[in-house]
């Protein structure tokens, strides 16, 4: 493993620096159009798709005039290539998918690594090439950290700097065979299992916050849907809509954070070297149902909830894996035959095997990835549940909370 990993760190940026970054953002959109129409109109014209490297020294050559950094110009015509390769590994699939082609308004700027200085006051220098004063800013990072990239994002009707910068992994990988299958899902969003005990997180904060935001923003629309667009009205209702929104979402990310944290640090007090995740990836294509169902599926936090428990895992050494959770709810984990399960509830009609449903699939997860033909779970204790107490604070440091449900 290596030993440093890269993580984003926000800085704000000062607001009288607000119109040059609306100007950066447009400038980053013009270069990614200019790239995106020379491509498709080779692909037209030839037949063939343009390679980065001719595609760049064209785009050089076109913003010459342009007074940013070189290696920002590069960075925008990346970003293209990266939407283009990611449409290549799509298109396998799924034939009927279209290449990029929708033009941009704003992107986001980038500075690599070679624009980006960093003084041992903590003043960030971003280079504007050498016809401009580059750009500064007050940060609270030591002179020694490693910047790989900066990116201005407007987000929360606000700019930021998105800085990628390199953290020193302090955990060895853990060289420890034992292994924790996570089974995710809605009203419980982690159930895991790892081999003696079955341990289930409650989700019902969660998804309360997630249906008081369907709530509102319903309220929302109903208003907006009276008003003239473009009033005063709708503008301040707009306003509000967008701020709700965000509070919301920090506090959705806030709950998340809480029981990702929590569960990595059962896994570290374990000795877990591995956590296999049951993925889900498609399954809104897979599955179909009602309206309130869908609208659950939809929204399901699965992949925050995959990138939080990987990013922390790296940290501490551990490693993750994902495995298909197909029928893993349905299999008895004792003799192998399938039963649909009544509620949350699994009864093998074949053995008489009873246990809880997430926990028969977080079973089944760690079976799948260690290749077990069968499991001797007739003994297995009940599910351990684990309620969040959304009004105390605290990340997994300490069990505050927490409670054993």
């Amino acid at each position: 493993m290596s030993r440093y990993i890269v993580r984003t760190y926000k800085v704000p940026v000062p607001r009288e620096l607000d119109s040059l970054c609306s100007e950066l953002n447009r400038t980053a959109a013009r270069i990614y159009n200019k790239t995106m129409s020379k491509v498709q109109k080779i692909k037209s014209k030839k037949g063939f798709w343009l390679s980065p490297g001719a595609a760049q020294k064209y785009i050089l050559r076109w913003a010459d005039t342009v007074n940013i950094h070189t290696h920002s110009k590069q960075a925008m015509v990346q970003q293209y290539f990266q939407a283009l390769s990611s449409y290549f590994n799509a298109v396998r699939t799924k034939s009927d998918l279209k290449p990029p082609y929708k033009k941009k308004n704003f992107m986001p700027f980038i500075w690599k690594d070679t624009a980006i200085k960093l003084s041992p006051d903590g003043v960030l220098k971003l280079s504007m090439g050498s016809s401009q004063e580059p750009i500064l800013i007050q940060t609270t990072l030591p002179a020694d950290t490693k910047i790989r990239q900066a990116k201005l994002v407007y987000e929360d009707e606000k700019y930021y700097l998105h800085l990628a910068i390199e953290v020193k992994n302090k955990h060895k990988k853990n060289q420890t065979k034992k292994v924790m299958s996570v089974d995710p899902g809605i009203l419980r969003p982690i159930t895991c299992f790892d081999g003696f005990e079955v341990i289930s997180y409650h989700g019902g904060i969660l998804n309360s916050v997630i249906r008081y935001r369907n709530k509102k923003l319903a309220e929302f629309q109903q208003m907006l849907s009276r008003c003239k667009k473009g009033s005063r009205r709708y503008r301040k209702l707009l306003k509000a809509k967008k701020r709700m929104l965000r509070r919301i979402r920090y506090q959705i990310k806030d709950i998340l954070h809480k029981i990702t944290s929590n569960f990595l640090k059962i896994c570290l007090h374990k000795g877990i070297g591995t956590i296999v995740i049951g993925d889900v990836t498609n399954i809104r294509e897979r599955v179909e149902g009602n309206d309130n169902f869908n609208q659950k599926i939809h929204q399901w936090c699965f992949r925050k909830m995959v990138e939080m428990i990987t990013y922390k895992a790296q940290l501490l050494g551990i490693e993750v894996k994902l495995v298909s959770e197909e029928y893993t709810s349905q299999v008895c984990p004792v003799c192998g035959s399938k039963n649909h399960a009544v509620g949350r509830n699994y009864e093998c009609k074949s053995c008489g095997f009873r246990y809880h449903r997430d926990g028969v699939g977080a079973i089944n997860i760690l079976r799948r990835y260690l290749g077990k033909k069968s499991q001797v779970v007739a003994g297995l204790a009940p599910v351990r549940g684990v309620r969040f107490k959304p009004h105390l604070c605290g990340h997994g440091v300490s069990n505050a909370p927490w409670k054993v449900a």
